[in-house]
């Protein structure tokens, strides 16, 4: 695991490495740039193109990764500050597989429930599972802990169909990552759904698509309307974490404005008493 510099995570933790693009026949889609591919064959993880043809190839379990998320512990309360701990007091959130999808065809059943029995075997902790292959995570038999949380990456209005299989998942906790968004969404039902992150894609000036704040806006309204946690990660720019502000409309003023929106939703009540367990036992041992 490693300390991670995702505006919504702590942690990244990749128990399976690689992919394949889930490409629409009209043309491209929110796979196009993938930086964990372009990362990945940088750093020569994998050699060849993650299309089809090479998934049985590039996707890569590993199990010597399946207990690295015991080894991040705080060794007394002062400790949640450090700078590889979160800052405040909320339970550590990792990333699952920010280099692959848990989902994808090519990872075994068996080593994805060895990967629930690992964040089981952590409930003080809350694990951000981001997949394209919904439909495989609510079809699974899955026994889903109140600390793992769910989500699917929806580009623009081709995609929609993965929020209503994100919704037969049993997982207390689901989400939309809405990033890259490179089109608008549209008015979609967003009933279940706890949490919606919202960014423009990264990257060189002559690959990436650029992001309508506009967009953006249409989506926070449909959270504000429906109670639903609203995080605006960033604007399409150069490197991650440029442009923060959201562009939107104060109409107490009839200006429009910048402002950062980064909310979260709440962790279970049985995450928050198993991180204060947690506290108590690590003081104990001092």
């Amino acid at each position: 695991m490693q300390p991670s510099d995702i505006a919504w995570t702590d942690y990244t933790w990749n128990p399976t490495h690689g992919c394949s693009k889930v490409e629409p026949p009209d043309g491209e889609s929110g796979c196009t740039n993938c930086y964990a591919e372009r990362l990945s064959r940088r750093y020569d993880h994998t050699e060849h193109e993650w299309t089809n043809e090479y998934a049985e190839e590039n996707v890569q379990t590993k199990p010597g990764k399946l207990d690295e998320p015991l080894s991040v512990t705080a060794s007394s309360v002062e400790d949640w500050s450090a700078a590889d701990l979160p800052a405040g007091n909320h339970p550590l959130r990792v990333f699952v597989n920010s280099m692959s999808d848990l989902f994808h065809s090519e990872v075994p059943d068996e080593f994805v429930q060895k990967v629930f029995g690992s964040m089981r075997n952590c409930p003080h902790q809350v694990f951000q599972i981001l997949t394209k292959r919904p439909g495989r995570a609510a079809h699974m038999a899955l026994d889903w802990p109140p600390n793992v949380w769910i989500g699917t990456s929806v580009e623009d209005d081709r995609v929609t169909e993965r929020i209503d299989l994100l919704r037969d998942c049993n997982a207390e906790t689901l989400f939309i990552s809405f990033e890259p968004l490179i089109g608008p969404v549209g008015e979609v039902d967003l009933s279940g759904i706890d949490w919606a992150i919202v960014g423009g894609e990264s990257g060189p000036d002559a690959d990436r698509r650029e992001m309508n704040h506009a967009w953006a806006r249409a989506l926070l309204e449909q959270c504000r309307r429906d109670g639903i946690a609203f995080f605006f990660k960033q604007s399409s720019a150069r490197r991650p974490g440029q442009g923060t502000a959201l562009t939107i409309y104060n109409p107490e003023f009839d200006i429009y404005e910048q402002r950062e929106i980064r909310e979260l939703p709440d962790p279970a009540e049985a995450v928050v008493k198993a991180q204060k367990h947690t506290h108590v036992d690590t003081e104990s041992e001092l």
